[in-house]
């Protein structure tokens, strides 16, 4: 019962901090400040693997920061939204089921990026003014 009643309190914690951390997200971006949206970035000039990583939306280009080394990569600035869809099973198993896979077409090749719902508003905007 102890266990119980821990790991319901452990539960609530972890959700009222992510939800703490998106609406510091969401009021930074409404602010003009940059920010990072988390995500998952497969691009064939970077491999052909799910990268985790954020996406860094600000008034200049968009930016992407892998988790794991410092580079940064630019993306393209021709990226286009191409389409909207939820991950297929293969894909579900690198990329959280319940996000959402923004095909995006530019010079550099084909680019998906996979968000989840609450961000994806940010992205679509970031992608309509870049």
């Amino acid at each position: 019962m102890f266990e119980l009643v821990i790991g319901v309190v452990a539960a609530a914690l972890v959700g009222r901090l992510m939800r703490r951390k998106q609406q510091q997200r969401s009021t930074a971006i409404a602010a003009g400040e940059p920010a990072g949206v988390p995500c998952r970035l497969k691009w064939s000039a970077q491999g052909s693997r799910w990268r985790a990583g954020r996406l860094l939306i600000s008034p200049g280009p968009l930016v992407w920061k892998p988790s794991l080394g410092s580079q940064e990569i630019v993306l393209p600035a021709d990226l286009r939204q191409a389409g909207l869809r939820s991950p297929s099973l293969r894909e579900a198993v690198s990329v959280n089921p319940g996000s959402r896979i923004m095909e995006c077409d530019s010079s550099g090749g084909k680019v998906l990026i996979a968000v989840m719902p609450v961000e994806l508003d940010h992205v679509i905007k970031a992608l309509g003014s870049a």
